[in-house]
């Protein structure tokens, strides 16, 4: 409840230094939705029942300044990691400042780069939810802290500088068995960067245009987003193996290209992770690797298209035996040690059937496991501002393959939207 006023009151004091009352084009909006996600898993529970309000506020205060705020007041009766079903919380809430050769844009928001789908090595700012994947984007992607810079210097080319000075990770569920071998397993808190001003993240974008391509080029400094799970033993009364996620440092070079031509589209993303291991020797911390996407898209007409995209992980300076024996020493299952290089295909269609119903279905497999992701997603328009959206995110795979660990994740969801 503290929470909630707080975030009220800053709300109150922003739209009074904005001035609100003198703003031009300003307009309240928003939408309220009740949704329902069974797991698809016995005991068939529910992982999310109940209902969302978002208001948007929006405007501006001359021709220069824009500002934008949602927030959102969410329900949920399904809700087992807080003893509080409403929560409120922002979910974009910033101010835009536009000149001839800059603009800015300063607040929660959202910056997504990469051209290739659903799959982009080079779209490292805005951090994940993998628990809760559904057909509302705020909530697998979290918003940042952040201010943005977008220069236009010439015709050719703009140049984008983001600055991050709070650190945000993916949100990945960890789970542990209670023994590992002979040891009983303690999990600690995560060991999150120390918040200072030394410690902000930083990334810059050059965007630019050649006769028939698009291009850019992108450095990220900063922190990796998904966590390093290091451990100790502790041969007390208890021995124990103690593990503790942590967030290394990485820096991430990438690029990417779009061309089209006709009615297909080739598509092309890559970036290098140089992280804290630098050697390939320490086996808690993931390899300097790379990432790559190639992908074709074709247009059947304005009505349909697919995406098909193949996908590869390149570990560099690494040692499967040395993986292995350390996984072993520490009771982890062997089976699950990650190869030098992981490959994967994806596919995305798209379809609207009428002006009223759409559908779209994303997958991902590996191709070593045969392990893989769907994303089936309909949208049936009932009414002018009323939505129906159906669907599921399903894992299936071998226990001991990525998508297969998270086959107690997979569920359906339906949500019926009015937008207002």
């Amino acid at each position: 409840m503290k929470k909630a006023i707080g975030l009220i009151f800053a709300f109150l004091f922003t739209m009074n230094f904005l001035n609100i009352s003198h703003a031009q084009d300003f307009s309240l909006g928003g939408y309220t939705k009740i949704f329902a996600h069974p797991n698809l898993n016995s005991p068939y529970r529910f992982d999310r029942l109940g209902s969302r309000l978002q208001l948007k506020v929006q405007g501006s205060t001359s021709e220069s300044v824009d500002f934008f705020s949602a927030v959102d007041f969410n329900w949920d009766l399904a809700d087992s990691s807080s003893p509080q079903k409403m929560r409120i919380y922002p979910v974009e809430s910033y101010i835009d400042i536009f000149t001839d050769l800059l603009d800015v844009r300063i607040g929660n928001q959202f910056i997504f780069w990469g051209t290739t789908d659903w799959i982009n090595p080079t779209d490292n700012i805005n951090p994940w939810n993998y628990e809760n994947i559904s057909a509302e984007i705020e909530d697998y992607r979290i918003p940042v802290t952040a201010a943005k810079f977008d220069f236009y210097p010439s015709d050719l080319f703009s140049l984008e500088f983001v600055w991050l000075p709070i650190f945000q990770p993916n949100k990945i569920p960890i789970e542990l068995p209670p023994e590992m071998g002979t040891f009983k397993v303690k999990l600690n808190n995560p060991q999150m960067p120390e918040k200072k001003l030394s410690n902000s993240e930083f990334a810059i974008r050059l965007d630019s245009q050649l006769p028939g391509v698009d291009f850019s080029l992108s450095y990220f400094h900063g922190y990796d987003k998904n966590f390093s799970l290091f451990s100790n033993i502790n041969f007390g009364n208890v021995p124990r193996i103690i593990f503790t996620p942590k967030y290394g440092k990485v820096n991430i070079f990438g690029g990417d290209f779009v061309t089209t031509f006709d009615k297909f589209a080739l598509k092309g993303e890559a970036a290098y992770f140089k992280t804290e291991d630098k050697d390939g020797k320490n086996i808690f911390i993931e390899n300097n690797h790379l990432k790559y996407v190639l992908g074709l898209d074709y247009n059947f007409n304005e009505n349909a298209s697919l995406n098909l995209q193949f996908i590869q992980y390149i570990r560099f300076n690494y040692n499967k035996p040395l993986e292995e024996q350390a996984r072993a020493k520490y009771g982890m299952p062997v089976s699950e040690t990650s190869d030098k290089t992981e490959e994967s295909v994806s596919a995305m269609l798209k379809y609207n059937a009428w002006n009223y119903l759409s559908l779209q279905l994303i997958s991902v497999m590996n191709l070593k496991g045969k392990d893989f992701f769907l994303l089936p997603i309909l949208n049936y328009n009932l009414a002018d501002a009323v939505n129906l959206y159906c669907g599921a995110t399903i894992f299936s795979g071998k226990e001991d393959s990525p998508f297969g660990r998270n086959k107690k994740y997979s569920r359906a969801f339906v949500e019926l939207k009015y937008s207002f």
